[in-house]
């Protein structure tokens, strides 16, 4: 079927839309777009607008997790770590899966797994902005806490050295404000995390690809540097 099989409504529809354009902003936009987009008009190059956004399970396993298994071992793995990743490196281009490999084989994406569980593999969106509106509203009333008015409250404390005694009604069971404030904020630590994995795993594919062994096994103990330094980190937070 072609556009003059199409009725003509739809067919001015579809151009109106397209010629509209997006008055939304990607975070990479130029200084251009960005204003337009703020003042409620449309983005002025197409590769400024706002595209869609994809992230990786908080718990998303690292390269050394899958390295050494097989294959059908990495496609058991929980269906939220059977995201999509870009291969840019590759020929032809494709999408793979960020889980299902082994050594000289990566799946294609969708892989098996993601396609049996669908929906299981992201989170809807409506779901994620519900819980980051509400963490988002809970992390700001931690924030604005008084702490130097009694009127009436109690001090507590978590245990934690670093962790200031703080006051609360003698009805208030909530936790300790800074642990619950690193609660919220682990997501988005996370992501970064996962966003720098994910770069090293890049490095390391590239390196393999080219027979640069060795420089693969470099960003490999790189990569093991950078885990043993963050789990240092989350094991001070906890102590």
């Amino acid at each position: 079927m072609t556009a003059s099989d199409l009725d003509p409504f739809w067919v001015e529809a579809r151009e109106n839309f397209l010629t509209k354009g997006s008055t939304s902003a990607d975070p990479s936009a130029c200084g251009t777009c960005r204003s337009r987009a703020q003042a409620g008009e449309p983005v002025e190059h197409d590769g400024c607008a706002q595209r869609a956004t994809l992230f990786q399970a908080p718990d998303h396993p690292h390269y050394e997790i899958l390295a050494g298994f097989s294959l059908e071992e990495n496609a058991k793995l929980p269906a939220r770590f059977h995201v999509p990743v870009f291969d840019d490196c590759g020929v032809p281009n494709a999408w793979l899966c960020a889980v299902c490999q082994e050594e000289g084989v990566v799946a294609g994406w969708p892989c098996a797994t993601a396609t049996k569980y669908g929906t299981q593999v992201f989170t809807p969106l409506h779901e994620a902005e519900t819980v980051h509106e509400k963490q988002t509203v809970e992390l700001a009333a931690y924030r604005a806490l008084d702490l130097g008015d009694l009127d009436g409250r109690v001090s507590a404390s978590c245990g934690i050295p670093e962790h200031p005694t703080w006051l609360r009604a003698p009805d208030d069971d909530r936790g300790c404000p800074w642990c619950r404030i690193a609660e919220l904020e682990r997501p988005a630590v996370e992501a970064k995390r996962a966003e720098i994995r994910q770069s090293y795993v890049e490095l390391i594919a590239q390196a393999e690809q080219d027979r640069d062994f060795e420089g693969a096994f470099n960003v490999q103990c790189s990569l093991r540097e950078r885990e043993e330094q963050w789990k240092a980190e989350d094991e001070e937070a906890i102590a």
